[in-house]
Order: structure tokens, then C-alpha cells, then sequence
């Protein structure tokens, strides 16, 4: 073999190695987004569905086969608003949510999986069970069990616009949710409760939604320093 052909040789091998380098770049190389504490984005997909994010949550997906595989990662909460067309799919560690051309918004944060159809269909795939929801309807389940939520009038989640709502919520839950919502650390002084709160709170202005908050488990709230906050149980007796 001469020195030209071997030479040649060498070349096509590096084309060949690129090239398969590439593949595997775009077959397995996910895009991840994500959002900090405090914060929310927007972001379009390459189908043109939208995805707002909410504070502390995250995203993955491949850009690269998105037509041949319309299916992506949630870890926290998003909106979603999904262009007409092929199936699209939202994972989570607690369960699987499949739409076609739709609006809906998909929470799981830690042992609670919420979703909400706001146009359009859904169906959610929770363990071994299987709904399909339709417009102005939720499903929730908590621990493995199913929840009692009622419909919603509302056309796009509240967190979009500056509140946040709760169905049966364990305060603990919520307290975290603030700790994401305005990037601060809650630190709760008091004994576990069974009481469940539903309705909203600012989620623009903490000072209010502490003092709602405190009314509601009558607790005091104390500032610490800018980004910690005690709550402690108030001494009903005294």
C-alpha cells in the first residue's frame, strides 16, 4: 500500500469515527433545562410546544429525535402547551402523563403527583391505574392513593400569574413550595399537624403569604435574616 493510499485510509477512518461520534451525540446527548429557586422560564421545544417552568424544577429531552420520540423528563412543575400532532409524553418518578395537541400542568414534587387539563385531553398513568381527564378537570394522588379534587374555572395554572393554590395540602408541602417560590429557607417549629389547607397565596410578596399561612396554623413568623424564616406554633393557651 503506498504512502498516498495509507494516508487516505487514515483520513476516511477519522470521517468515519466523527461521524459516529455525531450519532451518538444526538441519539444520546440530552438537553436539560432548568429552573433555580425564585425563578421561572419559557422555553419552546422543536415541535414549537411551549413549557413554562416553574421555580426549582427541571427538564430533559433529546433535541435531535424529538420527531421520532416526543417524550421528555419532569422533575417539579410545568405548564404545558403542546402543538397539534404525534403523541407527546411527560415522565416523572411518580407517573406518566400522554396528550395530543393540549394545555396542561404536570407537579410532582416528592411522594405528590398533581396534573390538570386545561384544554384538551389527558390520560395519567399513576401505578397501576390509568384516567383520562378533559378540560377543567384534575387528578391527584398522594402516597399511592387517589385524591378527592374538585374541577377547576381557572384557564391556566395560578403560578403563572402570581399566586399559588393548594387542594389538601400538608403544611410541610406548602412551606417547601415557598422555600422554592422566593428562594429562602423556612425552618417550622412545631409538631406535625393533620390539617390540610386549600386556596392561594401571593406568591409575589412573602411577608403576606406567611401571615396567611400563620393565621390559618396559628403560628408566629420571625425573620431571621433575609433568606431565613422561622415559624413556630403559637401558645394557644396563654
Amino acid at each position: 500500500v503506498s504512502l498516498h493510499q495509507t494516508l487516505w485510509f487514515k483520513i476516511a477512518a477519522v470521517f468515519v469515527l466523527f461521524l459516529g461520534l455525531t450519532f451518538f451525540y444526538k441519539t444520546n446527548i440530552a438537553i436539560t433545562e432548568t429552573t433555580a429557586n425564585g425563578a421561572q422560564s419559557t422555553f419552546t421545544l422543536p415541535d414549537n410546544s411551549s413549557i413554562v417552568l416553574n421555580s426549582g424544577s427541571e427538564v430533559e429531552y433529546n433535541k435531535w429525535t424529538w420527531d421520532q420520540n416526543r417524550a421528555l423528563q419532569l422533575s417539579g412543575e410545568a405548564y404545558f402547551k403542546v402543538a397539534k400532532g404525534k403523541k407527546f409524553e411527560v415522565n416523572t418518578n411518580l407517573g406518566t402523563v400522554t396528550v395530543l395537541g393540549t394545555q396542561f400542568n404536570v407537579k410532582a414534587r416528592k411522594n405528590r403527583f398533581d396534573v390538570t387539563c386545561y384544554e384538551g385531553r389527558v390520560k395519567v398513568n399513576y401505578q397501576n391505574q390509568e384516567i383520562i381527564i378533559t378540560k377543567g378537570k384534575r387528578v391527584s394522588f398522594e402516597n399511592g392513593l387517589l385524591i378527592a379534587i374538585p374541577d377547576t374555572m381557572v384557564l391556566q395554572p395560578e403560578w403563572t400569574s402570581g399566586e399559588l393554590a393548594f387542594v389538601n395540602e400538608n403544611l410541610i408541602a406548602i412551606i417547601a413550595e415557598l422555600e422554592r417560590q422566593f428562594d429562602c429557607n423556612i425552618e417550622y417549629k412545631g409538631a406535625a399537624t393533620s390539617q390540610l389547607f386549600t386556596g392561594t397565596l401571593p406568591a409575589k410578596n412573602l411577608d403576606d403569604a406567611l401571615q396567611i399561612l400563620a393565621s390559618t396554623y396559628h403560628l408566629k413568623s420571625k425573620k431571621e435574616s433575609d433568606h431565613k424564616i422561622t415559624l413556630e406554633l403559637l401558645d394557644v393557651e396563654k
